[in-house]
């Protein structure tokens, strides 16, 4: 079973786009689904998507839940130019990642017709 530091870790070599140490995480027939884009990834691939996108990142969990080998997190990644939370579902298989499932989404504003109704307020 992993912890949290395992995770940590993780996403620190993520968002430092670090293809050696990513790929130690990963059970070698792992798939990773990003499920707002539709798009499924081997191993290889999802390190090559990650460490291609340009700019230089910083993450953060936010939230972690472990349930057994099921581990969900919820994390903030930026660079200068944007942010965005990330929403992802681990499955761990004899201390790797044997499935990753993630929803990412950018950061911004509520929308007008929200913010005409003068409903909700920021969360932070």
């Amino acid at each position: 079973m992993v912890d949290k530091e395992f995770i940590v870790a993780y996403w620190e070599y993520v968002a430092a786009q670090d293809r050696v140490n990513l790929r130690k995480f990963f059970c070698p027939d792992a798939r990773i689904n990003w499920h707002c884009t539709n798009e499924r990834f081997t191993v290889e691939e999802y390190i090559e998507a990650n460490c291609e996108y340009p700019g230089k990142w910083k993450g953060i969990v936010e939230r972690f839940e472990q349930m057994g080998n099921s581990i969900i997190t919820v994390t903030r990644v930026w660079n200068e130019d944007i942010s965005v939370h990330a929403c992802s579902f681990f499955e761990i298989e004899k201390g790797k990642i044997k499935a990753l499932d993630e929803y990412w989404g950018d950061d911004g504003e509520a929308p007008e017709w929200r913010r005409a109704m003068n409903i909700g307020k920021p969360i932070n």
